[in-house]
């Protein structure tokens, strides 16, 4: 059989040039700062932290629209003409990604594309792409792209995702939490971690102290809560994240039996409300 592309959103934080097996093809999303829209990707990550800093408004995030997805999908068929392709969206309780990929997608046999909703964002989507790159890869040759859809959708319910953002200020001005709850935690300074559950975030486990004291422990809960494979990990920083502290990680991610750690930027769309020193892990259980 044909080979199957696997195709996402820029909003699940995979690099632009990923090495995996099978090729992947990424759709920007789009941010906008005030009254400009930009494409994700094509301006410097800190200024979606910049901005939320001196306007005290947060970047508006959205996704690519039906035109966008049709011209993608097209693009793709027409760089691999044989092709078969998978598009894993960004969650469809926190954007319209998916229902725009569906609605695009009914112009193409579903025998050669079809969607699936990730359940997830960011590096949670980015470890189930993981997964379904090594399914393909595995089972493309020989199964249908419904057979191969299926088994990918298996996987949904065992993604594991949590991150500990910023500050609570993008928290706060994104209306997720109250402002007497952010002058306690910000007085105290408090972390939360936030996890992606069924494709909502949730507020989990609050930690204390500057990002860098505390990351050990974080991976550390991560992977007692939610004992994922050892397969692999991903590390999802922001972009004021220093090198050593994700060498440390990856050691630690090491020392903890995992064959493989990813080491994954947070991209533009993400940062507008982590901000840029922000760290989290995802894996598949």
């Amino acid at each position: 059989m044909s080979r199957i592309i696997i195709s996402t959103e820029s909003g699940s934080d995979l690099p632009w040039k990923i090495s995996v097996p099978n090729c992947i093809e990424i759709l920007p999303m789009h941010i906008t700062f005030g009254r400009k829209m930009f494409f994700d990707g094509e301006f410097d990550v800190a200024e979606a932290e910049r901005f939320f800093k001196e306007s005290g408004k947060l970047p508006v995030t959205s996704a690519p629209n039906l035109g966008e997805y049709s011209a993608h999908f097209r693009n793709i068929f027409r760089k691999y003409p044989d092709c078969r392709i998978i598009h894993i969206a960004y969650s469809s309780k926190l954007s319209v990604s998916y229902q725009n990929a569906v609605i695009a997608s009914k112009e193409f046999p579903p025998s050669r594309l079809q969607v699936i909703d990730s359940r997830s964002g960011s590096i949670g989507a980015g470890a189930l792409i993981i997964k379904a790159c090594e399914i393909v890869g595995r089972l493309g040759k020989s199964h249908s792209l419904n057979e191969c859809v299926s088994i990918i959708c298996s996987q949904r319910k065992n993604v594991c995702c949590s991150f500990v953002p910023d500050s609570l200020d993008y928290l706060k001005a994104g209306g997720r939490i109250s402002g007497v709850a952010h002058f306690g935690a910000s007085m105290l300074n408090i972390k939360p971690c936030i996890s992606i559950e069924n494709g909502v975030l949730e507020s989990g486990k609050k930690y204390r102290g500057s990002l860098y004291r505390i990351a050990d422990s974080l991976m550390s809960d991560f992977v007692s809560r939610n004992k994922p494979s050892k397969d692999f990990i991903v590390i999802g920083y922001g972009y004021k994240i220093n090198k050593g502290l994700l060498f440390s990680l990856k050691r630690q991610a090491h020392r903890m039996g995992f064959k493989k750690s990813w080491c994954f930027q947070i991209g533009s769309a993400v940062t507008a409300h982590t901000g840029g020193e922000c760290i989290g892990f995802s894996a598949i259980r």
